[in-house]
Formats: C-alpha cells, sequence, structure tokens
C-alpha cells in the first residue's frame, strides 16, 4: 500500500529532521533504503495502533504539492529537491507549534506526505499549512516567474504552456467523527478528501465530515 512502499523519513514533530538541513546526511542509497522501510513501518505502525485503540483517537492529514512537475520540469531536480524539504520543514514546524509529542511528519515519497495529529488539532494543522505555504512559497521561484505568476514549459509538441505557481492541497480525516477498521481505509479517505481539496485553486484543504 502507498505507506508501505515509499516513505523517505519520519519523525515527531518535536524533531528537527537532520535531513532537511542536510540531504547528504542520508548517507549511500542502501542506507537511504533502510531508513524508508524504517519510517514506512513506523508510520503504518502508528496509524494501526491508533485505529486499534479504544477509543480512537487521531487526525491523519495527507498532504501533496499542486503542479509539483511542472516546477521540477521547469527548474530541475535539484531545486524540486530543495522544494520538497522546504514541505517537510514547514510541516514540522507548523505542528510542532500548534500540536503535541504525539504528532509526526511522515514524507511517504515524492511531493507528498502524511501528518498524524490529534483529531481535534488536524484542522487547525491543514489550515496553518496551507497559510504558511502560501506566505513562503515565493522563496521558491526565480523573480521573472514570480511576477507572471506562472512557469512556462514547452511540451512534446514544442508548444509553450503555461502553468499556476506551486500550491498545497491536504485531505483530513479523524476519529472521532469517524471509526475506522483498518489503516487502509485511514489512507483511502484522506486520499479521497486530497482529491476533493485539489478542485480548489490554490492551496485548500477538505475534511472528511461523515460519521461512523
Amino acid at each position: 500500500d502507498l505507506v508501505d512502499e515509499a516513505s523517505e523519513e519520519s519523525f515527531p514533530a518535536s524533531d528537527a529532521p537532520s535531513w532537511v538541513a542536510s540531504p547528504r546526511s542520508t548517507g549511500t542509497r542502501q542506507g537511504r533504503g533502510m531508513q524508508r522501510e524504517q519510517s514506512a513501518g513506523r508510520l503504518a505502525n502508528e496509524i494501526r495502533r491508533r485505529v486499534s485503540d479504544e477509543p480512537q483517537s487521531l487526525g491523519v492529514l495527507y498532504l501533496d504539492l499542486d503542479h509539483f512537475k511542472a516546477y521540477n520540469d521547469h527548474y530541475g531536480f535539484v531545486r524540486g529537491d530543495r522544494a520538497i524539504q522546504a514541505v517537510a520543514r514547514l510541516a514540522s514546524e507548523v505542528v510542532h507549534e500548534l500540536a503535541d509529542e504525539s504528532s509526526f511528519v511522515g514524507h511517504v515519497g515524492g511531493d507528498d506526505f502524511l501528518i498524524i495529529t490529534p483529531p481535534e488539532l488536524a484542522e487547525a494543522v491543514a489550515q496553518k499549512l496551507c497559510e504558511r505555504f502560501d506566505l513562503e512559497v515565493p522563496a521558491l521561484y526565480d523573480r521573472i516567474d514570480l511576477e507572471r505568476g506562472t512557469v512556462e514549459i514547452e511540451d512534446r509538441q514544442g508548444t509553450m504552456r503555461t502553468f499556476p505557481l506551486l500550491s498545497v492541497s491536504i485531505g483530513g480525516v479523524s476519529a472521532p467523527p469517524r471509526r475506522f477498521a483498518h489503516f487502509g481505509e485511514v489512507v483511502a479517505i484522506a486520499t479521497e478528501m486530497k482529491q476533493v481539496a485539489k478542485r480548489t485553486p490554490g492551496s485548500s484543504f477538505a475534511f472528511d465530515r461523515r460519521t461512523g
């Protein structure tokens, strides 16, 4: 499944992730692979544990970047990686500011992140992440693109296409009010809500309001 297949890193919200400050700290490819396995297992096990608790108590946010492929094509992989690292740093800071020590951020690969928080704080974390991202995203762009408000990419047919600046979409679920049967259900509903958020231009979040 999604989290078990790929995770760059997961860490408590109270800790500063060393790989964000220094990407080379991840070490060899083999070492990074071991980190991914350990991180993915920790993230999945934590969600499973909270689903099995009585009463259930968890909030899960699934976050990714809108228009990241266009950004990566325009600026290259190095700056694309820096953008992902910026999101990881920002997510860690916001969760540390608003949530408690039981919360943490997991990078599930590419520009996707999962965040575990207390259910009563999940929506506030999502809203703050959107606000902070929009404030900080200009630092990722050259001035000409920032002033234009778009990036231009030549497609395979040689036609120039324009894409909006990066934004963030977040899908959220929480128990209560929901009650989850298993780990996969949590991730599936968070993914569904993230797709709902993507229907709104710019940074946005959407929460599952269903009960039961």
